[in-house]
């Protein structure tokens, strides 16, 4: 078997992907990492007020 050759846009494409995974895996840890003092507000808090019915 020969070894098979990476060209430069496979390293590119690899290098993006590697971003793109990253970003994603720090959205969703950034609830654990908060720093603000006043956290944002959890993800169930959220859901209940955007699912609330509207008060007549």
């Amino acid at each position: 078997m020969s070894k098979e050759k990476f060209s430069f846009f496979d390293w590119i494409g690899f290098v993006i992907g590697i971003i793109v995974v990253g970003f994603i895996v720090f959205i969703l840890i950034w609830p654990l990492i908060d720093p603000t003092p006043d956290r944002s507000a959890p993800l169930q808090e959220n859901f209940e007020k955007f699912s609330e019915t509207p008060k007549k």
